[in-house]
């Protein structure tokens, strides 16, 4: 069969036996030729080699046991032909396992011959005769009796073999016959739909329905066959027309049909099903009948619905991502993990770049991109925050990256990168936005030279030094090259400082200058900006223009060597003063001064104006401090001149009234002129004061250090101070040891100690003064403490300033004097190498103290 050609035997030769081999249980051969095994039980007394030899020309197997043990039971199982059972040597011991292998289950149906002695009981005999299929043969044996029994059991055996075959086919083919349909049952009960049979004709009435049908459509199959339902009543009607005309088209070109269409349960449920069919010949010559198979694709239709839904949302959501990206001001381009394969990239990525992205297929061509480090070194592939962000699954942000454009600019990116990561936790791609913040760095680095430059401007008064400080600072920020030129008092004009790019230039900018294009005349450049007070502007100059302005050949030669194609000069304005001119310079063609440029320059000459008229002021305002000083030192001069005679005359007319110190005029006499005499004092004291602030300012005090013991001097200034402190009703108490000396200017000494006197007297509210002198080791200590009004906290940091005078420490009626005295006392203690510290609170009082040194302080301020 299928092109197998049968084989062709040759006769057998004269004399030899053909063995058919066929579909048998004993390795092919058929019933009669099959081997058949016989089975001898002897005692284990006998020897069973003559039954053996006698058995031998049978050409059958002679398997060998002894009774009741695991060999027996094993050949058993080989299903002998014969049983042998050997009792020659006992004959009783034979029955019994004869007995015992009838009742055998294995044993039971196979034929036993009994070999046994001619002497032989006859209960015995017939005991054995009367077991079920057993024989017996008694001795002397013939070997060819013996063979002709054992022959017959083997033929039985082997009809028996060949009926139980023969029943076995029969058996298969039966179910060999039945299973077609059997297996078509199964298969068409375990379908997840239903199979058919119908006719071709309107209704489709069904000659054949699987039970598929029933929880396809809620009817069963005899409801179609029995055509109490027509299938054609189930179709939706807006699916009849095509469902026929698509039946009717398959069968004109003989061909399959596949069909999908609605149907409506018995329960009114609306499901899709999917019907495979074709048209087979009906019997005789009636019209053709259809086969087919029908299934319900409801959750298929429902889930491609969901998905056409899901598929329009997710492209409406892409579309409006897409729209959203590209409407974004900072470019986003967004790659594939882990390859780097780049799967988007915005309008504004492509822009920001100067080329493409999305060309690119892997991390390694991230290199192919222009980012640069400061040094100039281009970045490496793995450099990149996003190819970091892509190997180590965590987002890089708020990196500044420099990229060199197509054009070779450059400009300042801000770059953020982060994975976009799966249910899993694992990176599925990876995003980056970026945006050019190169305007608001240089913003950033203009407000920082701006800052940088007004502290430098504030910082000294030494302007020139300043102003050229400046000018290096603004190159490059605002410009290739920066000059700052100044009006001098006899209206010319000088270029103070000057800087460039290139070093190289620099001393062309002062040669220009020198040899005369600076003039306050001039039709452009800085002085026509300082003469008119408006901001000079020249963009794309060219070399008719240079030839236009150049005096001579040589300046000409100058400005060419410049190379400037624009420049800016903004005049320098303050307190409706023109101070000068400050110009800056481009080198290259296409150069511009937006707005902000311009805004810094002004604000940068504003700023320069105020350092010059600072310093202008200043000096100005030393020269007056100077004439000050000159007029203090004059006036305290000639105003002590006429005081000395008029306190010798008051203390001649003190005199001259003691021989009357018992009259009442004389008396009231003498309170006048002690009055005069505390005015002059005081007089005395503002002068010296005047006089002192004049040598502060000349560069300090004199000092003229001699042996001086600060008890001595104490005693004689409370004296002069004990009728004011009776006035003031406080009462003046002195601690600490009677005799203190050292190396110190006892007027400047005693000018301390009066001045400490005097605040506490005039402060303390008429309670009682402490004065403490301590001596420790080689510094003296003296402390004037009062239980006044005290100092507020605010007060105490500038008690000790010039014309400081307690003015916001105390109420305005405690006030007097010039507010000189501890500003002069504070220098005076420094001058002697000692320091002065107040502790105060308000309405408990104050206390001063002073600390010096004993020995003279050689190199104190103020020292001599």
């Amino acid at each position: 069969m299928w092109g197998v050609q049968p084989k062709v035997e040759t006769p057998p030769a004269p004399g030899e036996r053909r063995v058919t081999r066929g579909p048998s249980e004993d390795g092919g051969l058929h019933p009669e030729e099959a081997v058949v095994p016989l089975l001898l039980v002897g005692l284990p007394s006998s020897d069973t080699a003559d039954l053996e030899a006698m058995l031998a020309p049978l050409g059958q197997p002679v398997l060998k046991a002894t009774p009741w043990n695991e060999e027996l039971m094993g050949l058993l199982d080989r299903d002998p032909a014969c049983l042998l059972v050997d009792a020659r040597r006992d004959w009783a011991a034979g029955f019994e396992v004869a007995h015992r292998l009838e009742g055998h289950e294995r044993a039971r149906h196979i034929p036993l011959l009994l070999l046994g002695e001619a002497a032989c009981e006859q209960v015995d005999l017939i005991q054995g005769l009367g077991l079920e299929m057993v024989d017996c043969l008694f001795e002397p044996i013939h070997p060819g009796i013996l063979r002709a029994k054992v022959g017959m059991f083997i033929g039985l055996h082997r009809r028996e073999r060949a009926a139980r075959l023969a029943l076995d086919r029969a058996g298969r083919s039966e179910v060999a016959a039945h299973e077609p349909e059997r297996v078509l049952r199964t298969l068409l009960g375990n379908l997840p739909g239903m199979a058919y049979r119908c006719l071709n004709e309107p209704g489709y009435p069904m000659a054949y329905v699987s039970e598929g049908v029933l929880p396809l459509t809620g009817y069963g199959p005899e409801d179609f066959t029995a055509r109490r339902v027509l299938w054609e009543d189930l179709i939706h009607p807006d699916d009849a027309a095509q469902v026929w005309g698509d039946i009717q088209a398959a069968i004109t070109t003989r061909t399959s049909f596949t069909l999908t269409y609605r149907l409506r349960t018995r329960t009114g449920e609306e499901r899709w099903v999917w019907e495979r069919g074709v048209a087979v010949q009906g019997p005789g010559s009636g019209p053709p009948l259809l086969e087919g198979f029908i299934t319900d694709i409801t959750a298929i239709k429902c889930a491609e619905r969901e998905r056409e839904r899901l598929l329009t949302q997710v492209e409406a959501e892409r579309s409006r991502l897409e729209a959203i990206l590209q409407q974004l001001p900072c470019g986003v381009l967004v790659a594939e993990a882990p390859s780097g394969r780049m799967l988007h990239a915005n309008a504004q990525a492509e822009q920001l770049l100067g080329h493409s992205s999305l060309g690119v297929q892997s991390m390694e061509e991230f290199a192919h991109h222009h980012a640069i480090h400061p040094d100039g070194r281009p970045y490496t592939a793995e450099e990149y925050p996003m190819a970091r962000a892509l190997a180590t699954g965590k987002a890089q942000a708020g990196e500044e990256l420099l990229y060199r454009q197509p054009d070779g600019s450059k400009r300042v990116l801000h770059v953020n990168a982060g994975p976009i990561l799966d249910g899993q936790g694992s990176p599925r791609a990876v995003v980056a936005s970026f945006m050019d913040i190169t305007p608001l760095k240089r913003t950033e680095m203009r407000q920082a030279f701006l800052s940088s430059a007004g502290e430098l401007l504030v910082s000294t008064l030494d302007y020139e030094t300043t102003l050229t400080h400046v000018v290096q600072q603004a190159v490059p920020c605002l410009g290739d090259g920066c000059m700052l030129d100044v009006l001098e008092p006899d209206g010319t004009l000088r270029r103070l400082a000057a800087h460039h790019v290139d070093p190289a230039r620099v001393p062309l900018l002062h040669e220009v200058a020198r040899l005369g294009v600076l003039r306050i005349d001039a039709p452009s450049g800085p002085g026509a900006a300082i003469r008119t007070g408006r901001i000079e502007l020249q963009l794309d100059i060219s070399d008719d223009t240079l030839v236009r302005y150049s005096p001579n050949a040589e300046i000409l030669d100058l400005l060419r060597r410049l190379r400037f194609t624009s420049f800016l000069s903004v005049p320098l304005h303050a307190r409706g003063r023109t101070f000068g001119a400050l110009t800056l310079l481009t080198c290259h063609r296409g150069a511009r001064y937006d707005q902000e440029t311009q805004s810094m320059a002004e604000e940068l000459a504003r700023r320069a104006a105020l350092a010059l008229d600072n310093a202008c002021l200043y000096h100005e305002a030393q020269r007056a401090v100077m004439l000050r000083d000159e007029f203090l030192s004059v006036a305290s001069h000639e105003l002590k001149t006429p005081l000395t005679p008029l306190n010798l005359k008051l203390s001649a007319l003190s005199r001259e009234l003691r021989p009357w110190e018992g009259e009442a005029w004389a008396s009231r006499f003498q309170q006048h002129l002690e009055m005069a005499r505390r005015q002059i004092r005081k007089m005395t004291t503002l002068i010296n004061a005047l006089l002192d602030i004049s040598r502060l300012s000349r560069g300090g005090l004199v000092m003229q250090p001699e042996e001086v013991d600060l008890g001595e001097v104490l005693r004689e200034v409370m004296d002069w101070f004990a009728s004011d402190a009776v006035r003031a009703g406080s009462e003046l108490r002195v601690e600490g040891a009677p005799r203190v000396t050292g190396q110190w200017d006892r007027l400047r000494l005693e000018q301390v100690v009066t001045n400490l006197l005097s605040n506490a007297i005039r402060y303390g509210a008429g309670r009682p003064i402490h004065v403490r002198t301590e001596l420790e080791g080689e510094r003296v200590r003296l402390v004037v403490r009062d239980q006044g009004i005290g100092i507020a906290p605010e007060a105490q940091a500038r008690l000790f300033d010039k014309f400081g005078k307690f003015e916001s420490a105390v109420p305005e009626r405690h006030s007097g004097g010039l507010g000189l005295g501890l500003y002069i006392t504070h220098n005076i203690v420094e001058a002697m190498g000692g320091h002065i510290r107040v502790e105060s609170r308000p309405g408990e009082g104050s206390t001063f103290t002073v600390e010096l040194p004993r020995s003279a302080a050689a190199d104190a301020p103020g020292a001599a």
